[in-house]
């Protein structure tokens, strides 16, 4: 047993070889509170119970959450990508419809179970979850389990649409009164530090099937596979390999729950002909609760910019960030340069992250991780 989480992150960075950061030291002393607080079930941390971390993207957000979570005991710390965590709120409430106030019987089933709950990439783009997050997170902490979430903007601008500030407004006042928040800036990308060279990425459609048939130790073959009890047509199929067109993945009416479904079911995802997702934005009208998401909320019509090719980019982000987030390997023919892929839009904000990601996923540091979560 580590006597305290600060010298957990010194021994971690040491034997990874990775650069010290004195933000990350500074996150690293608030995070111990918690650290200590937990490993003594009778003491509660000092001053706020949770920290919601924000910053630039690769500068240790996620890692040094997960570093905290891997020390503490499974069976009272739940830690879970956002998406992932709203698909099992959707999931219970489905199962508890009918019932008076379900979304506090969901938190108090929470408590009953969890000291700890941490949920990665935290990021409002759904009213749905705006609804419910509010009271959700409230019940949580009145009962006294510390959250832990990492998002790339400030509590703030956790969703960009104005139509929702009257949802989210109670959200952010809850993250700024009961949660400390914590921006964790510095000048590096960690996430580029040096790698070993591991191509995932080609131009070639050749390449990418000489990879399939290496990994699968089978001929490519077409077929059909359910995804969510829907039909998708395949490139190829193995026990742990898949291979799509990109239009069947990522052009259509899918969503994140889609993407999870995969990462629970195959190490490795193969997918051709990536076209350039970057658009330059014009003035949509779009019926509210026509995003993709787990429900959707009928609320009248909103005026939004878009590309043409903004729904596409903003599913295969959300597939990024779930293989990612679930160490699976992902394996892309593109028709442009990386950095080409998407240069112009009103997702630029949101893509530097898959681009930083997807630069670490043509790594053997990568390729060879291990997730045990």
């Amino acid at each position: 047993m580590h006597p305290n989480f600060i010298e957990i992150y010194h021994r971690e960075i040491s034997a990874k070889g990775y650069q010290p950061d004195p933000d990350q030291l500074t996150l690293a002393t608030d995070l111990n509170l918690i650290y200590q607080a937990l490993q003594d079930k009778s003491s509660n941390p000092v001053g706020k119970p949770g920290i919601y971390i924000w910053g630039p993207v690769g500068r240790g957000k996620t890692f040094l959450m997960d570093l905290l979570f891997f020390h503490l005991p499974d069976e009272t710390s739940l830690r879970l990508h956002f998406h992932r965590f709203m698909a099992q709120i959707h999931q219970q409430l489905r199962q508890l419809q009918g019932k008076a106030d379900p979304v506090e019987l969901i938190s108090v089933q929470l408590a009953e179970q969890y000291k700890l709950i941490c949920f990665d990439e935290f990021f409002l783009n759904d009213i749905a979850d705006a609804m419910i997050l509010g009271k959700l997170i409230n019940g949580l902490l009145s009962r006294g389990v510390i959250l832990i979430t990492t998002s790339n903007r400030p509590p703030e601008n956790l969703c960009k649409d104005p139509l929702f500030e009257d949802r989210v407004r109670p959200i952010t006042a809850t993250i700024n009164q009961q949660m400390q928040v914590f921006n964790l800036t510095g000048n590096t990308d960690h996430r580029l530090r040096t790698l070993t060279p591991a191509p995932c990425i080609f131009h070639e459609e050749e390449k990418l099937a000489q990879h399939y048939q290496s990994i699968s130790n089978t001929e490519p073959s077409y077929d059909v596979v359910s995804v969510m009890q829907r039909p998708i047509p395949v490139k190829a199929v193995s026990s742990d390999c898949i291979w799509f067109d990109f239009e069947h993945l990522c052009m259509g009416a899918r969503s994140q729950l889609d993407y999870i479904d995969l990462a629970n079911r195959f190490g490795h995802i193969f997918v051709s002909q990536v076209p350039q997702l970057g658009s330059r934005a014009r003035e949509q009208i779009k019926a509210r609760g026509t995003e993709d998401g787990s429900q959707a909320v009928k609320a009248g019509e909103r005026q939004i910019l878009l590309g043409n090719m903004d729904d596409p980019a903003r599913r295969f982000i959300s597939l990024v960030d779930e293989l990612y987030d679930r160490g699976v390997n992902l394996f892309l023919s593109i028709e442009v340069p990386l950095e080409h892929i998407y240069h112009e839009g009103s997702l630029t904000f949101e893509f530097a992250r898959t681009f930083s990601r997807l630069t670490e996923m043509q790594s053997l540091e990568y390729q060879q991780r291990k997730i045990e979560i």
